[in-house]
């Protein structure tokens, strides 16, 4: 199951429930400090390309502002959506797509394309002269905040669940001989005669 890019754990104690959620966590940190990473190399980037703020790759020193914007985006691909792109490998060793290897895709030809063209101008035609390096940027960081987003409303869902089996009731009625006996609900056997009790009314 690893192998094929899914990954699964029994819990077969309240500890082992105590570490996933404790693996969740530290987790949910860990991708939030990388949508942080990606936010604030993504944001300067869209908006300098929307206001047209930054240079022309053929202006002067709009090379070199191409190479540094390339190897910043580079970092933002490894560090921030580095697990899209092994997830997509996982996938690709097992014949398989996901939506890391869509993401890994797009990003990464972004990136490539960009690279190109900063390396190699004269080899497009001059309309497509453009680097999209924020593009690929900008990408990471929303899914990251999305999946931020996700890993939150999950976690508090489970809380409610948990907090819905806390009221369950610990001990069930049975009649055992003619006689009425309360046991933990983990005793109560397949053929037990289990006396349901009325419910109180509150006025």
């Amino acid at each position: 199951m690893v192998a094929a890019g899914y990954e699964a754990a029994e819990l077969k104690s309240r500890a082992a429930e105590d570490e996933k959620v404790a693996a969740e966590a530290a987790y949910y940190r860990s991708l939030r400090r990388k949508t942080l990473v990606a936010g604030i190399v993504a944001a300067p980037l869209f908006v300098g390309e929307m206001f047209m703020l930054l240079p022309a790759l053929h202006s002067p020193g709009g090379r070199l502002y191409g190479l540094i914007a390339g190897l910043v985006t580079l970092f933002v691909l490894v560090y921030s959506g580095g697990h899209f792109f092994r997830g997509a490998w996982k996938s690709f060793r097992n014949h398989n797509a996901n939506m890391d290897t869509l993401i890994a895709l797009g990003t990464g030809a972004a990136w490539v394309y960009s690279m190109a063209v900063v390396a190699a101008p004269q080899l497009v035609p001059t309309l497509a002269q453009h680097a999209y390096f924020e593009a690929a940027a900008v990408i990471i960081a929303l899914i990251n905040f999305g999946q931020l987003l996700e890993i939150r409303a999950r976690g508090k869902t489970s809380q409610a669940i948990k907090r819905l089996i806390g009221l369950q009731p610990r001990t069930a009625r049975v009649v055992r001989d003619g006689k009425e006996l309360d046991i933990p609900i983990e005793e109560v056997g397949l053929s037990e005669t289990v006396r349901v009790r009325r419910a109180r009314r509150f006025r």
